[in-house]
């Protein structure tokens, strides 16, 4: 694309990341009564399923759904008391029915009724007065003993009003009612923990009967309604108190939800409780990860480390612009800062507004056949050559359409549907295939098993991860990818390092893959290994990891990898031997695409044919490879299909590590529970407004994703030569810090545009691939390589035997592995104070 070209989109993606920014601001300063996001949960919403009624969207957060002993925790073992008429015992016997949902309902209608939970420790009453004006209602409105005060107070009146009083009176009599109480709650901080005034409820008029439909008016509803808004917004309660006016909402949206059209079923009463809880609960939740409840909810004050963070993105990095001659490296810094700048702002803040996920299939489907689309019209052809098997390309396309699908996947909430969780299974399972198949390539051709590439790959991979566990205040884990890809990392690195001098004895080699195989799988399967690893980090660094969930991650790959490295050792081979020239290579090859074909619609016979996802979960671990060796097969099929590929997809493998640990607080929200809403209406996650905020939305996370991948790849070049800047200053006394034994295979964008070699697959998520050979075309390319990397250990030897001596001390602080160990050990330490 045209330089010019791309400078629109960059200046109109920066104008639009500005209006979005200006109105969230402008929301917050604005509208100081929606800070926590309380008005939205309280006057806006709908129902995400209008067949249940069991999903509630309030308008810009998202809702928890209490569970008794959440109720008990949050009430504080204490009272709820409900006083009103008919419209308020409906919702007083769904509430109780939420601890306990055998209660007895039956009998008189016009009574008191009282029930407690033992288990619990809670007391629920309801108190029968429909006007509101009993003796013991006004007792209470008085009284300042904290001794006897409700933990929850709700009151609701008006269809007495309306149905019984004159027509000249009932106006004035509500209010003088509901003045009693606005000045109960003005004059006293002891009425109750909280008040809840329900609004006067709007009946379902076509079916109501002629009398109740003559006297309670729309007319009249909406004038009282009015009032209580006004009394609403010009009060300042002692006590907490507020009127929900979504209940109307709640029930007038729904249908066959009632019978009289006036008293309302359980799905109504049980969400208007629900809401309840959240205006009373909410602030009362952790404040600690995960944070997905973000109605009525404050979230926590930075911390001292997240602090240093910001001072360091937004105070040093642009300071240091001015005063240091760094500025590439202050600059990525400075960048990268601000995207997870940016993250922290969507989900830690109220400054954009949440939204719930909701799967619909019609939208699934329709995203997956929109990028299908996007993917179809930029194909691309190479018509020179063969660009070979598993080509660079080719390999970055793989990783972009299954990032998309998975993006997808997380956006729609499909995780709940048993044959779409299933294949994204094997997604996950390919990306630790090209992981096995790209690292296991490098090691064995290259044979650099030096400090230098290790960090490359493991900064590359957890440089963003590392910041965001603080930045965000998560756990490492949680960004479950980047630590299994690292893990696994390590044991390719382990495997292939320990008598790598043989590694070209067959073997010996499979002979080591088969010892890593079992002691990884006794690592992995083992109750109490990783426990007690888990304690020992938890002891010595304050790390609170979850081993039952980290053995569940591994578990599921826990052979993937191992079919990764062997199938890269195969093609090895495949080359070497020249298998391609032989005469039944033909034949063999037919035989193996129509079997890849079958193998593969077996498989989503199968997957679909299990109950539920978790009787899927047990054979995966098994089965995984199939589908996906079947797919490469597929796809390396024929020349064509080789040298084809789609931009589209490639440029979403070239930044797949950023948008899967991006899309948690930028593009999702609530630590992957939500959405993000970027968009500031009360509605912009419904109809059009939905479809509207993912444009946006959707557009500045790619936008962020991209410039984090660019600067994430600077600082980790900068981060290794810093590192490694002791090594090569103790081989060559050279202080430039650029020097590599070894040179390392490119981790970043700086040099993809190198031609792709003809067999390649990815080691990360993003783009550190791992350049691999077929035929003698590569291997002679290797060896090319192998003969400048002996010329420049020459040259080390020479420049060691003219170099000055240094001392032990600093030999030993120049060892890259010195460095790395201490960095880590400080980094463990520091986190006893996090």
């Amino acid at each position: 694309m045209p330089s010019n070209q791309n400078a629109l989109i960059q200046i109109g993606v920066c104008l639009t990341f500005v209006l979005v920014f200006i109105a969230g601001i402008v929301r917050f300063i604005f509208d100081p009564n929606d800070q926590s996001r309380c008005n939205s949960l309280l006057n806006n919403g709908w129902w995400q399923d209008t067949e249940t009624y069991t999903k509630w969207q309030p308008g810009g957060c998202m809702m928890h759904t209490y569970k008794p002993d959440e109720i008990s925790s949050c009430l504080q073992h204490a009272r709820i008391l409900y006083v009103g008429d008919s419209i308020a015992r409906e919702q007083f016997f769904s509430f109780a029915r939420l601890i306990r949902d055998d209660i007895e309902t039956a009998g008189p209608k016009h009574v008191d009724r009282k029930y407690e939970f033992n288990d619990q420790g809670l007391i629920f009453e309801f108190w029968w007065d429909p006007y509101l004006n009993a003796s013991r209602t006004s007792a209470m409105l008085k009284t300042t003993d904290p001794t006897i005060q409700p933990s929850l107070l709700v009151m609701g009146s008006g269809a007495w009003y309306m149905r019984y009083l004159d027509e000249d009176t009932y106006r004035e009599d509500w209010q003088d009612a509901m003045d009693r109480i606005f000045d109960a709650v003005q004059r006293s901080s002891r009425v109750a923990d909280a008040v809840i005034l329900a609004p006067v409820e709007i009946p379902d008029y076509s079916l109501l009967s002629p009398e109740r439909e003559e006297t309670m008016s729309i007319n009249k509803i909406d004038s009282m309604n009015a009032y209580l808004e006004s009394k609403l917004a010009s009060s300042t309660p002692l006590t907490p108190m507020t009127i929900p006016f979504v209940w109307n909402d709640v029930s007038s949206t729904a249908t066959n939800v009632t019978e009289d059209g006036l008293h309302f079923k359980q799905p109504v009463t049980a969400m208007q409780v629900q809401l309840a809880l959240n205006y009373r609960c909410n602030d009362q939740l952790s404040k600690h990860f995960p944070m997905d409840s973000t109605c009525c909810y404050h979230y926590p004050i930075p911390k001292w480390y997240q602090c240093i963070f910001f001072i360091f993105f937004l105070i040093w990095a642009p300071i240091g612009l001015y005063i240091s001659t760094n500025e590439s490296i202050l600059n990525a810094v400075f960048i990268f800062g601000l995207g997870v700048i940016y993250m922290y702002f969507g989900d830690r803040t109220q400054l954009f507004g949440k939204a719930q996920k909701d799967f619909d299939a019609i939208v699934f489907g329709a995203l997956l056949f929109i990028s299908l689309v996007a993917g179809i019209l930029t194909l691309k052809v190479k018509k020179e050559g063969d660009q070979g098997f598993l080509n660079r390309d080719q390999t970055d396309e793989w990783k972009g359409w299954m990032q998309v699908i998975i993006l997808i996947y997380h956006f729609m909430g499909a995780s709940s549907v048993s044959g779409i969780y299933n294949p994204v299974r094997i997604l996950v399972a390919a990306y630790l295939f090209q992981t096995g198949y790209g690292h296991f390539f490098f090691f064995y051709k290259k044979g650099d098993f030096g400090i230098g590439r290790v960090l490359s790959v493991m900064i590359r991979l957890n440089l963003l991860t590392f910041v965001l566990q603080y930045v965000m205040d998560t756990d490492y884990l949680s960004y479950y990818f980047t630590p299994l890809v690292s893990f696994w990392f390590g044991v390719i690195w382990v495997t292939m390092y320990i008598g790598h001098s043989s590694n070209k004895t067959s073997w010996f080699l499979l002979c080591k893959l088969l010892v890593a195989f079992t002691m990884t799988t006794i690592i992995i399967q083992s109750p109490g290994v990783l426990e007690d690893i888990f304690d020992l980090l938890k002891f010595l660094f304050n790390i609170h990891w979850n081993a039952t969930e980290w053995r569940f991650r591994l578990g599921l790959d826990a052979y993937i990898i191992y079919i990764g490295m062997l199938c890269a050792y195969a093609t090895i081979k495949f080359n070497e031997y020249r298998l391609q020239e032989h005469p039944w290579w033909p034949t063999a090859k037919k035989f193996s695409i129509i079997t890849s074909g079958i193998l593969l619609t077996g498989y989503f016979i199968f997957e679909l044919s299990m109950p539920t996802k978790y009787v899927y979960n047990g054979v995966h671990p098994y089965i995984s490879w199939v589908p996906i060796i079947a797919f490469i097969v597929l796809r390396n099929a024929t020349v064509q299909l080789r040298n084809t590929s789609s931009r589209f997809f490639i440029f979403f493998g070239r930044i797949s590590l950023e948008t899967f640990i991006g899309q948690f607080h930028m593009w999702l929200a609530g630590d992957t529970k939500g959405l993000l809403v970027v968009i500031s209406h009360a509605r912009a996650t419904q109809g059009f407004g939905w479809w509207f905020n993912l444009v946006v939305s959707s557009i500045l996370f790619v936008f962020v994703s991209y410039y984090l991948s660019q600067t994430t790849g600077e600082l980790t070049r900068w981060l290794c030569s810093a590192i490694t800047s002791g090594e090569s200053r103790r081989a060559t006394d050279n202080t430039s810090g650029t020097y590599h034994a070894v040179p390392l295979l490119p981790t970043s964008s700086a040099n993809r545009q190198e031609p792709a070699s003809s067999s390649s697959a990815a080691s990360e998520p993003d783009n550190s691939s791992s350049n691999g050979s077929n035929g003698n075309k590569n291997v002679g390319r290797h060896e090319t390589d192998g003969d400048n990397n002996n010329n420049m250990d020459i040259e080390m030897v020479e420049s060691m035997q003219t170099s000055p001596k240094r001392s032990c001390v600093s030999n030993f602080f120049d060892d890259a592995r010195v460095r790395t160990g201490l960095a880590l050990l400080i980094i463990g330490l520091l986190n006893n104070f996090c």
